[in-house]
């Protein structure tokens, strides 16, 4: 997976799609399954000691970079402009 499509949402939705990163700005959070594709519910809230989201109108970046060290595939990438980077 290298690009994450974006749906802002009042909740979380029980079913989390690949390829979608669900963002509740009233609950000041994010969810998207892990870029590595072990399927994993990657969770980033934000505040000025977690993460920052960057809304662009066409683009969202997080800040700072993702890194999934307790789980088992121990991921590491950033979002920026839609794209995974790794």
């Amino acid at each position: 997976m290298n690009v994450l499509d974006f749906k802002f949402v009042e909740f979380i939705p029980n079913t989390i799609e690949e390829g979608v990163i669900y963002i509740s700005t009233e609950f000041g959070t994010a969810v998207h399954l892990c870029a590595c594709g072990c399927k994993n519910e990657v969770v980033t809230p934000f505040s000025p000691t977690d993460w920052k989201l960057i809304f662009e109108g066409d683009t969202i970046s997080l800040s700072p970079s993702i890194g999934n060290w307790s789980f088992k595939c121990r991921s590491h990438y950033w979002i920026y402009r839609n794209r995974i980077i790794k």
